[in-house]
């Protein structure tokens, strides 16, 4: 579905996947969430009573972007479908902390999502990509990096 650079650039780059899904009011919607990319799919955890939740089970269509604020602009979007996890949350949740958090095992963030509290509400979201789309504008934004 992407090059083996773009492979390398979703699982190096620690920033948030854009998720987008439509609301109850019939809007687009777009959340950051922490993720983390294999077998060809994105996976999130959060708190099951959250609106994202919600909006994805009436409706699995999304939308996703993961890619940098700043030059030299490159990144993946594309669509597919979300599935929830009610029983994956707690282990997905663990994977994206050792992700995001190295280094960082002793913030107060980290202690809160990995509570017992937060854990028996955490779910994992899915999302298996329809079709991706990659860009790389490193090399004709090379002097702005």
């Amino acid at each position: 579905m992407v090059s083996q650079k773009m492979m390398r650039f979703l699982k190096e780059i620690n920033i948030p996947i854009r998720l987008s899904c439509i609301s109850e009011s019939d809007y687009p919607i777009v959340i950051s969430l922490m993720y983390i990319y294999f077998d060809e799919k994105f996976f999130c955890a959060t708190q099951n009573n959250s609106k994202i939740i919600g909006y994805l089970k009436r409706n699995s269509k999304c939308g996703f972007e993961i890619a940098g604020d700043s030059p030299p602009y490159r990144g993946v979007r594309g669509y597919g479908n979300a599935a929830i996890y009610e029983n994956e949350g707690e282990k997905i949740l663990c994977l994206l902390l050792q992700r995001y958090f190295k280094g960082k095992e002793s913030s107060q963030l980290y202690k809160l999502l990995l509570s017992r509290k937060h854990l028996e509400a955490e779910v994992a979201i899915e999302i298996n990509p329809i079709r991706m789309f990659e860009w790389d504008y490193t090399e004709r934004m090379k002097d702005l990096a």
